[in-house]
């Protein structure tokens, strides 16, 4: 990692003697750390590299207020906004390394604002309680690893020495990888979504490209999954893309928890990336166990997937819409797009027989796609299941095809 520092962000006033602690054992195995402190109210007893006064006055704010105010609802946004900005330098620098994080609620605030700020392949770490739990608003879809320090980090005592200098090794050991995450094999990487109700397409379509000299990224579409490609398109570590599973685009328009947001199917397009579209799963709406589904959706049609997993049947209407936002986004692309849509289902559980079948549903979602697309976006009906071998050899030979003839000029 060069000669980049360890970060440790965190309040000084209630953890100085912990994040005192990491810090001397980082730089008894060599390692550089920058302390940020982000503390208020109380007097720190560890010097930090960057002091509260510091980081309030580059959140916009002064200590002296804040500290005056006793507010901490006010007081943290500023702390939030200056760690961003000092951060933010830090890495335009090459200063950092990895960034560690130690404590409870706030300091796990803290932590989950720089995960999003760090690059993908930089370690980062948050030793907490809130390690143990939803863990998802701060891992967000970074590559962080959450220690679960079990006792409160409040006081240094042998059991909770003993959580830190094992997670001081596991950041040594992490700053000690050369991960070239930048590096490319082959011809190109794609990014491939898949599902549990879609894996069997994905492994197809695996077996077909990677024989093509592509490196296949697999994303878990649950929300992170989608949000997570999007952002790796972005970072241009992503050169095309076979939208095998779009559900959670149903989610987002329906109301269930795998949501990747209103910026799903945006990336590779404003990128101009050659891109294959399947309607993968929007035959469903996801729910956690079933006792959490809804009132307002009493009377469906729902799937037990796993105990802690409830699918439910998407509407015709519903899947009205769904279509829509996909042909809305598809349109707005700057590069080579096509559709392929199998008239056999499009999860493993709806086909003829199984617990979603539903042809009108369905129907619904193919005739509006094709009546909202662009007139030189290609739609393809495969007449099989969206998991059988025939519809992904068709989605996959349209993609190499773009791939091989270099088909990213733009749009007309």
């Amino acid at each position: 990692m060069g000669n980049g520092a360890v970060i440790i962000a965190g309040t000084l006033d209630t953890k100085s003697e912990e994040i005192g602690y990491v810090r001397s054992a980082l730089e008894k195995r060599g390692r550089r750390v920058i302390v940020i402190d982000c503390g208020i109210l109380g007097r720190p007893t560890l010097a930090a590299d960057f002091p509260r006064e510091a980081v309030a006055k580059a959140g916009g704010g002064d200590l002296a207020a804040l500290v005056a105010r006793r507010d901490r609802e006010t007081a943290l946004p500023v702390m939030i906004a200056g760690l961003e900005r000092i951060l933010g330098e830090l890495l335009a620098k090459g200063e950092v390394a990895g960034f560690l994080g130690i404590g409870g609620g706030t300091n796990a605030a803290l932590a989950a604002t720089a995960f999003r700020m760090m690059p993908f392949g930089l370690p980062k770490m948050l030793v907490s309680t809130v390690a143990c739990g939803n863990t998802r608003p701060f891992v967000g879809i970074k590559d962080a690893l959450l220690f679960h320090s079990v006792v409160d980090i409040l006081g240094l005592n042998t059991f909770l020495r003993s959580i830190l200098d094992r997670a001081v090794a596991a950041m040594d050991a992490m700053l000690a990888l050369d991960t070239a995450t930048s590096a490319r094999s082959g011809r190109g990487c794609v990014g491939l979504t898949s599902f549990g109700s879609t894996t069997e397409g994905a492994e197809h379509a695996l077996a077909i490209l990677q024989p093509e000299g592509l490196e296949v990224l697999g994303f878990h579409a649950r929300g992170v999954g989608g949000e997570a490609m999007e952002a790796l398109i972005r970072e241009e570590r992503i050169d095309a893309v076979l939208d095998l599973t779009t559900t959670e685009v149903a989610d987002e328009l329906v109301g269930g928890i795998c949501s990747a947001g209103p910026n799903r199917l945006e990336a590779a397009g404003e990128r101009g990336l050659p891109q294959v579209i399947l309607p993968g799963a929007v035959d469903m709406v996801n729910f956690g166990p079933r006792a959490t589904v809804p009132e307002r959706f009493r009377g469906r049609s729902f799937v037990s997937h796993t105990p802690l997993a409830t699918l439910m049947r998407t509407t015709p209407e519903e899947n009205v819409e769904i279509a829509r936002f996909i042909a809305r986004k598809l349109n707005a692309a700057k590069g080579p797009v096509a559709v392929v849509l199998p008239l056999g289902g499009f999860s493993a559980y709806d086909r003829k027989g199984g617990p979603f079948w539903d042809p009108a549903a369905d129907d619904a979602f193919r005739n509006t796609i094709r009546a909202e697309l662009a007139s030189d976006i290609p739609v393809i009906d495969v007449d099989a299941h969206i998991n059988d071998r025939a519809t992904i050899e068709a989605a996959t030979s349209l993609l190499i095809d773009m791939i091989n003839t270099k088909k990213n000029e733009a749009r007309p």
